[in-house]
């Protein structure tokens, strides 16, 4: 008995030893930031090959002033929601506080329907017979169908045709897509101002929205559309949707890289100071550049 106590001493002494010399040889990987990692979206574009691709910035987010990037894409990766083809993770050499997945135009992350449809290339999606954004193309769709009475089936039925739609899911849509439009009335009314701003939609839009909100789906929808319909087309629908959505608390900080102009147009969200060039995307009074068609997601 002794002599297997001995023995197991033993071995257990060399174990952490051995863990001892491994946590000095085995280097540590690069701290990631406190604040998580960033919300970053780009365009793709296809290859020679066909295949999507991101256009890569010229300097990773974390970079101030004049200091330059060494980036590199670490994997293309295949979302089971959302975008349907691989999209791409970046790291940089000279900032290594993590690597970052860059969204493609109208995306965002865990979103499994976009905000905004949009072309890989950063054309805006139109509906023909409206000339209006095709907002059943995106996370809104849940809205439309319950302003209309619609409800979302509970279960799939074996003789009909699949459908990905789910009450639960038509449930979570509206949740999400409240808090996004300034409508949830467990908002502050600080922060559904803010919304308004970001969105320029009057504030009074979505007071009225907040208190026709109720437990029935109907109004619930009815209040997200309204939002929609009083949303300008003319200006950048991401970029406003996008800083509101970060007002809301729905994601971190978005930025967007802008290649014609070689920067990250970054949204500024309540006290928050963080910004490149934040005053040109949404904190000043000029608006991004005006569009119908062709948004400035592709610039």
């Amino acid at each position: 008995m002794l002599r297997a106590s001995f023995f197991w001493g033993l071995g257990y002494s060399w174990q952490r030893a051995a863990e001892a010399d491994e946590r000095l040889t085995v280097p540590r990987k690069p701290q990631v930031r406190v604040c998580g990692l960033p919300f970053a979206t780009t365009t793709y574009e296809a290859d020679h090959d066909g295949v999507l691709r991101a256009l890569l910035p010229s300097r990773c987010v974390f970079a101030t002033g004049a200091q330059t990037c060494s980036i590199f894409v670490d994997h293309y990766r295949l979302r089971k929601s959302g975008p349907c083809y691989p999209v791409a993770v970046i790291g940089c050499m000279r900032h290594p506080y993590g690597r970052y997945t860059l969204y493609p135009p109208g995306h965002f992350p865990y979103g499994r329907r976009p905000l905004v449809a949009y072309h890989p290339t950063g054309q805006l999606m139109v509906d023909p017979e409206t000339g209006r954004p095709a907002w059943k193309q995106t996370l809104f769709a849940a809205a439309l169908d319950a302003a209309k009475g619609e409800g979302w089936p509970t279960e799939q039925l074996w003789y009909r045709s699949a459908d990905p739609r789910r009450r639960q899911t038509q449930g979570h849509a509206l949740q999400f897509a409240g808090q996004l439009m300034g409508v949830h009335p467990e908002l502050s009314e600080t922060v559904r101002e803010a919304i308004a701003t970001r969105l320029t939609v009057a504030t009074m839009t979505l007071i009225d929205g907040a208190r026709s909100w109720a437990r029935r789906r109907q109004p619930r929808g009815a209040a997200i559309l309204a939002v929609l319909i009083a949303l300008p087309t003319e200006i950048s629908l991401l970029d406003r949707l996008l800083a509101a959505g970060a007002t809301s608390g729905l994601w971190r900080q978005p930025c967007r890289w802008d290649s014609r102009r070689m920067l990250w147009i970054k949204f500024c969200s309540p006290g928050s100071t963080d910004s490149e060039h934040s005053r040109a995307a949404c904190c000043g009074n000029r608006g991004p550049p005006p569009t119908k068609v062709t948004d400035p997601a592709g610039s």
